[in-house]
């Protein structure tokens, strides 16, 4: 049975979708260790999505960073000055995502730095959506010192969550933004399995690929569980944003989460979806007003 249609981040053109599709339902019910493995390598190796012209003039409008993470060399980009707030880009984004926010940003008085992961945007190829994102995030914190704020949009929230329930030695995070976060890597798993018709018997092994990621089981990764135990040093201040037609994370999931929140804010907004939320005036205005609140 095909399972229920969802929309999701990644989108491929059909005639690349339809032959998956048709090899995992294949492969499931032969060998599931095969089809398990296929989909960790897809999921980690999504073609990179270009930049357009106007993302690379407004990336070249900031100052250019070099963010040595060891193994990688990470594209960074800073914009303004004062207090500082880090932009984590979600997947098969960039920096570039932040393109609206991080000058408006700037201007409320604020350092802006954003950057690319890697086989995103600017940065090299690599291992995308793996257990080093997550210490790519904890790096990039280090090298910028105590931070007023970390903003993440869809996977990037998932991938802040777990970071900062290991920060950097001496780190500081006052306030923490999740726009159309994941609210728990299940209803993410389920998401991306049922876009590529994935069959339920392959999701065990999956889990246990996402507890060798997160360094979690995979139930205590949700937002309702990290988060309370954040502590740099104390447990940041939290907004969401969800739009009521983002089809890819439904605002249900949210809502959850949040009921389980004690002091979690959440804005909702109505017709910009997934995307088109990061870039809205008013949504821009409500988090610079928050990060502005004493």
């Amino acid at each position: 049975m095909k399972p229920v249609r969802r929309d999701v981040v990644v989108r491929l053109p059909l005639v690349v979708l339809a032959p998956l599709r048709a090899y995992f339902q294949l492969t499931a019910r032969l060998a599931p260790g095969a089809a398990a493995g296929a989909f960790r390598w897809l999921l980690t190796h999504m073609p990179r999505k270009g930049l357009s012209a106007r993302d690379q003039q407004f990336l070249r409008g900031g100052q250019r960073m070099d963010l040595d993470c060891g193994d990688a060399v990470l594209a960074g980009y800073s914009f303004g000055a004062g207090p500082t707030v880090l932009l984590v880009h979600g997947l098969q984004g960039s920096a570039a995502n932040f393109r609206a926010l991080a000058p408006a940003l700037a201007a409320a008085g604020y350092r802006v730095v954003a950057f690319d992961s890697v086989s995103h945007g600017n940065s090299p190829a690599g291992v995308a959506f793996s257990g080093r994102s997550i210490e790519h995030v904890r790096q990039v914190m280090a090298r910028l010192g105590p931070l007023h704020a970390v903003v993440s949009h869809s996977a990037g929230a998932y991938l802040s969550m777990l970071a900062l329930l290991q920060p950097p030695p001496g780190s500081s995070v006052a306030k923490c933004v999740y726009v159309a976060p994941y609210p728990d890597i299940a209803t993410t798993l389920r998401t991306f399995t049922d876009y590529f018709w994935v069959p339920r018997a392959v999701e065990p092994q999956l889990q246990r690929w996402f507890e060798d990621i997160g360094g979690l089981p995979f139930e205590q990764q949700s937002m309702r569980y990290c988060l309370p135990r954040h502590r740099t040093p104390q447990v940041p201040e939290c907004l969401f944003i969800h739009d009521t037609d983002d089809r890819h994370i439904p605002l249900d999931c949210t809502r959850r989460t949040l009921a389980q929140l004690e002091g979690a804010r959440l804005h909702v907004t109505t017709g910009l979806g997934h995307f088109r939320v990061l870039k809205e005036g008013g949504v821009i205005a409500h988090i610079v007003a928050f990060l502005n609140r004493l």
